[in-house]
């Protein structure tokens, strides 16, 4: 009787175990480790308007505004590039907590693309003239690693690089996870 019941604590244990791992590519909850940027504590002040790159921890490209894009994927933000040039630079500014990206390459606000639905809900895009609810987020800092994260005020979700897409969708960025794990980390460089 009690090797029966080690048995099958044993057994909820690992069931247990195997509900708590993250499938191949999926996030991973680290959000206690990241700590909300605002204003007052910002690393970099205010704004770094014309600075940033956002490198892909998780693929080790830069994201890059897709304006050779038709349609609705023009300005797509993927994490494709190996060097940073025009597609690959944003600037970012900051408001007390509330953040916005824009493209330098032309010059249009990040959205986060509520209104699509599927694979492409919340996708980001470089299409907007003026930052309105789509276009502000949150940013999220880990200072030990030096990492950020970026989450959508509108939806409430975290950008990830879309690892498991394929073709022109391969790394799109989309506003899409509730936590941040390896797909949702991202480092900030100056060009």
């Amino acid at each position: 009787m009690r090797r029966l019941m080690i048995r099958a604590l044993l057994m909820v244990a690992a069931l247990a175990l195997l509900g708590s791992v993250t499938p191949a590519g999926a996030s991973a909850a680290t959000t206690d480790r990241f700590r909300l940027v605002t204003a007052a504590n910002s690393p970099f002040g205010k704004g770094i308007n014309g600075c940033c790159t956002l490198l892909s921890e998780a693929n080790g490209k830069y994201a890059s505004a897709e304006l050779g894009y038709g349609g609705r994927d023009y300005g797509m933000l993927r994490a494709r590039a190996g060097v940073a040039d025009a597609w690959e630079r944003f600037a970012l500014s900051g408001t007390d907590t509330t953040w916005t990206v824009k493209s330098e390459g032309n010059g249009k606000y990040v959205s986060a693309e509520l209104g699509y639905s599927g694979n492409a809900y919340g996708m980001l895009r470089a299409r907007a003239d003026v930052a309105d609810a789509w276009e502000k987020f949150d940013l999220y800092y880990n200072e030990a690693q030096n990492l950020y994260a970026l989450k959508s005020q509108a939806n409430g979700k975290f950008v990830s690089a879309e690892l498991g897409y394929r073709g022109r969708e391969y790394a799109m960025l989309r506003a899409r996870a509730s936590e941040i794990g390896a797909w949702e980390k991202f480092r900030l460089g100056a060009f």
